[in-house]
């Protein structure tokens, strides 16, 4: 159900999220010059191998999904799943930064082109499984803490869109794998 605290709550993700992102991108104006210079010479060399390099997310998306899911089970994965979010964003923001720095307007397409291809999926599924994370969390702790029973339906309701989720990001991180390199440089134009 969409009811109002779920939109509310669905706000303030999205919102986290946001700031994330904000937070991100401020992230490499705010440094020192050194800093920003290191940082920036260390993307342009990546950025001059991307051909040469697979994009492999599956052993990162596994230990960090499987790790988020066993903590909010434990109910102290809320704060990390809403850190998770936060980081996300933050990650998306200082991408667009550094490459808009380094390459101007077409660093900025670049960057966008390249958030969709090895992060868009990722993104809207992985909140589809954090918003179902943080609701199974919140069961959990009205059964220990106010000895309620919960529907069990609705808890298996809530796993089994996980797992859905799951299984899309991996098979995508699979696809990544082998042909995101391939994707990837057909947008390599805007950068060199």
């Amino acid at each position: 159900m969409w009811t109002s605290p779920n939109k509310k709550f669905f706000l303030f993700l999205i919102i986290l999220f946001l700031v994330g992102i904000i937070t991100g991108y401020l992230f490499l104006i705010n440094l020192n010059e050194s800093n920003t210079e290191i940082i920036l010479d260390n993307i342009n060399n990546w950025l001059l191998l991307v051909d040469e390099n697979k994009i492999n997310f599956l052993t990162l998306h596994a230990i960090t999904l499987s790790l988020l899911i066993i903590l909010s089970l434990l109910i102290i994965g809320i704060p990390i799943l809403l850190f998770n979010i936060f980081y996300n964003g933050f990650t998306l923001g200082f991408i667009v930064s550094s490459l808009s720095h380094i390459f101007g307007f077409k660093g900025f397409v670049f960057a966008l082109f390249y958030i969709i291809i090895t992060k868009g999926i990722y993104l809207f599924f992985s909140l589809i499984i954090f918003i179902a994370l943080i609701k199974v969390a919140i069961l959990y702790f009205k059964k220990i803490v106010k000895h309620t029973n919960f529907n069990k339906d609705i808890f298996f309701t809530y796993y089994k869109r996980i797992l859905f989720c799951l299984v899309i990001i991996f098979v995508y991180d699979i696809i990544l794998y082998f042909f995101g390199t391939n994707i990837l440089s057909i947008f390599k134009f805007l950068i060199n």
